[in-house]
């Protein structure tokens, strides 16, 4: 997030949510947010909590936190694709990856990614979170933040029959929030896999051994969801911030609100943020500051569109250059993962159940009727794991970067390496169906099995990526997507990893209990 301060002035209004339009008129507000996303709206509920204080949020997808496909936790896979709930970016052709282009989905609506994503509650490591502090990042440590990850978080504690099912144990209330706005929890509607991944786990000596809200647990677990019980629907940015908020008359959110620039002043010796041009031309005014979180794609989009970024890249779109800051887009990292699919036995459902037309239709009446069925949960299992854990202990991680990297990035190759060994390289978690890495360049068809049957799919996600990419404007017009170019493997520490892992997820699915399930025992 990045803030830019304006001269103070106070003013309030009332506000409700609506559209944008194509008005002239100018209004003020003392904050300005660009992106009503995870942390906008975050933001934008603290802020308004002082009604003193007017604020403003732009965002440029719609207002879903009343739809069946945002809220049942079975169906988040059908927006992916789908331009009324996902950006749809695209990469770049990845040249360390095949030439592939692969799709990005980010959430396009109130409550950003929060909204399509796998609903999964994962905190980071201590460590990363310390070593923000260590890259110059002051007072930003496990420590200082625990109390606000607590604030964020309504903890309900499992049944004893979930307790014992996914064996959830190991959780410590004290360690968790419980009166935050988005709710967390276990499912209470699951399948054999899911009991079974635990028990896998401890069958290998992998299972955690504490809470892994505790920032230092390693191993195989099951995985807090943000999980309502009470509906079985998603607790996310736009239902747990922005809806209880939303009737304060100093809180206003403006839809369809495509953010064209931040308004920026040129003072004798600074540049000012005094308000945001949106939609047609549109202007508002900030008396306070402007507030920018459009994520890692659309924030460095929006400062280039503003004037601030690489002289090259802007000149080049004949924007003026009001700020050279070439360290805006770049930096870029990504989790990429591999996928490897398991056919299961007859008589274990998966999603590939939902390609059935018939199926679907009674699962769906079934969760509008009652909020049970196989669309009102989705899987919670989960494993962090370290490179001994997972047998690639003889790797060593890079050493001796070249003096050509910019500083901040070589101090973050060392942070990564120092504690390569003792950190998660991986996040391991299953998606209960088929997936098809062919279709990668079309999020819509990701999910769909490349040939008929049942399967389960094992992910294993990469966590500390070496690679690093880029995001610029590719034109002057907001409309217009931004040159996305992760760079996906183009530091062969990364594939070195990735194999490892691959290897890891194919003898883990030979392991009893999870092997039963599986046609082969985990060879198919």
């Amino acid at each position: 997030m990045a803030v830019l301060q304006s001269l103070f002035k106070s003013f309030c209004f009332q506000a409700l949510l609506s559209t944008a339009t194509t008005s002239r008129a100018v209004q003020s507000y003392d904050y300005i947010i660009i992106g009503g996303g995870t942390a906008g709206l975050t933001i934008a509920s603290r802020l308004s909590e002082d009604p003193q204080n007017s604020v403003l949020v732009l965002e440029a997808g719609t207002d879903h936190s009343s739809d069946i496909n945002v809220l049942a936790p079975g169906l988040y896979n059908g927006m992916y694709g789908n331009s009324e709930y996902d950006w749809n970016y695209k990469t770049v052709p990845q040249i360390h990856a095949n030439n592939q282009v692969i799709a990005h989905p980010r959430g396009k609506q109130l409550g950003g990614s929060s909204a399509i994503n796998f609903l999964y509650w994962t905190h980071a490591s201590q460590q990363d979170i310390n070593g923000w502090g260590e890259l110059g990042n002051a007072n930003w440590s496990w420590k200082a933040l625990d109390p606000f990850f607590k604030r964020s978080e309504q903890f309900f504690s499992p049944s004893s029959v979930v307790e014992q099912d996914l064996q959830t144990g190991n959780i410590v209330a004290t360690l968790h929030g419980d009166n935050g706005p988005i709710v967390n929890t276990f499912p209470d509607i699951y399948g054999p896999i899911d009991e079974a991944w635990p028990r896998t786990f401890q069958a290998l000596g992998l299972e955690v051994k504490s809470d892994p809200r505790d920032g230092l647990a390693l191993g195989g677990y099951t995985n807090l969801l943000n999980l309502d019980l009470d509906g079985r629907k998603r607790s996310y940015a736009a239902t747990a911030y922005y809806l209880p908020a939303s009737k304060r008359p100093n809180l206003k959110v403006i839809t369809g609100a495509l953010v064209e620039k931040i308004i920026l002043e040129k003072g004798n010796d600074m540049i000012t943020a005094n308000g945001v041009q949106y939609s047609n031309g549109t202007t508002a005014h900030a008396n306070k500051e402007v507030i920018l979180c459009a994520g890692s794609i659309g924030s460095p989009q929006v400062l280039e569109l503003s004037g601030i970024g690489d002289p090259n890249i802007l000149k080049k779109q004949g924007i003026e250059v009001l700020v050279n800051n070439r360290n805006v887009g770049e930096n870029l990292q990504d989790h990429v993962y591999v996928p490897i699919g398991f056919k299961v036995n007859t008589g274990i459902a998966t999603l590939d159940n939902f390609t059935d037309p018939a199926f679907f239709d009674a699962a769906y009446e079934e969760y509008v009727a009652n909020a049970t069925g196989p669309l009102a949960t989705t899987g919670a299992s989960s494993g962090l794991l370290s490179c001994p854990q997972i047998g690639c202990e003889n790797l060593r991680p890079p050493a001796n970067f070249s003096n050509a990297l910019t500083p901040g990035l070589k101090e973050q190759y060392e942070l990564q390496a120092k504690h390569f060994a003792s950190e998660a390289v991986t996040q391991e978690l299953t998606v209960s169906g088929g997936m098809s890495p062919l279709k990668s360049n079309d999020s819509s068809q990701l999910f769909l099995a490349s040939s008929p049957g049942n399967f389960l799919s094992l992910l294993g996600v990469l966590e500390h990526p070496f690679s690093r990419g880029s995001t610029h404007i590719a034109s002057s017009s907001p409309s217009v997507y931004p040159i996305l170019d992760p760079n996906y493997l183009s530091h062969p520490f990364d594939l070195n990893l990735l194999t490892a892992i691959a290897y890891h997820l194919q003898s883990l699915a030979s392991v009893s209990p999870l092997s039963t399930y599986l046609q082969g025992n985990g060879t198919i």
